[in-house]
């Protein structure tokens, strides 16, 4: 054991506490678990990169618990879907001290083609003006005609949809009314923040999509993609529903997940 330093007159200097290290140092760290995670198409380094992009531009991340962060990171990187940037497959939205994925309806597609199961899939958004009537049944049916209005996009939304064509079979789609999409919207705890205030229309589509993945053969990502979006609104942590391996690959280096996740919590509540 190393022995005190004290000053001239025999006191001791206290010992200077060790800086905790900061997200983005944390983050730097688990590259070499988030190589292992990430699926052959995707570039660890550039899922680095764009989480630290993150933190900068989101600053209230830097509130959030290593392990929750950290865990998001790497549920992203597992699922192959680049966080926030250009094709915004998914975004990280801190709720108060905790960090929380989520996938958006293009990540969403973007699994389910990356499945094998699934030939085409989309979504869409029904404007009021826009010619729209579907059918369920014997013989389900739909049929859009969008308006040409110049400000169509400014009008109410009145339905969104979500199709998808599987390799061996007819077409499914699930339609919901704007109410129907509030009545999901309210069941977020993030009802009046993130990307339920700044991209609604991309969250009403998710929400289509979301409906639509309980009818779709899945596969393994899409799973723990419906998973970690269900977590929160049946009042879960979404660490509850991550894969082992995130657990398992914080743990060895030195994170104690449950109890940063519970110290989080407690500091929240106050």
């Amino acid at each position: 054991m190393t022995a005190p330093q004290t000053a001239k007159n025999g006191e001791i200097i206290p010992r200077a506490e060790k800086p905790q290290k900061s997200l983005a140092e944390l983050l730097q760290n688990m590259q070499p678990e988030i190589a292992r995670a990430v699926p052959k198409h995707v570039n660890p380094d550039r899922m680095v990169r764009i989480a630290l992009t993150s933190l900068r531009m989101n600053p209230d991340l830097l509130k959030c618990s290593p392990a929750s962060f950290l865990g998001c990171v790497m549920s992203a990187a597992q699922l192959g879907l680049e966080i926030g940037g250009p094709l915004a497959l998914a975004y990280l939205i801190p709720f108060k001290t905790e960090c929380t994925l989520i996938v958006s309806y293009r990540g969403m597609m973007n699994l389910a083609r990356r499945s094998g199961m699934v030939q085409a899939i989309y979504a869409y958004d029904v404007r009021d003006g826009d010619k729209f009537s579907y059918r369920l049944g014997l013989s389900p049916n739909i049929d859009h005609e969008p308006s040409e209005d110049a400000t169509r996009e400014e009008k109410p939304i009145t339905h969104v949809y979500a199709v998808a064509k599987l390799k061996d079979g007819e077409p499914i789609f699930t339609v919901l009314t704007k109410a129907q999409v509030e009545k999901f919207r309210q069941r977020s705890r993030a009802a009046n923040s993130g990307p339920w205030v700044t991209d609604y229309t991309a969250m009403a589509l998710k929400t289509a999509v979301r409906r639509l993945f309980t009818w779709l053969p899945q596969s393994s990502e899409m799973a723990l993609a419906a998973a970690l979006d269900e977590a929160p609104e049946l009042g879960q942590r979404q660490a509850a529903v991550w894969d082992p391996s995130v657990t398992e690959a914080l743990e060895s280096k030195g994170h104690d997940v449950a109890g940063e996740l519970v110290e989080g919590e407690t500091k929240a509540g106050n």
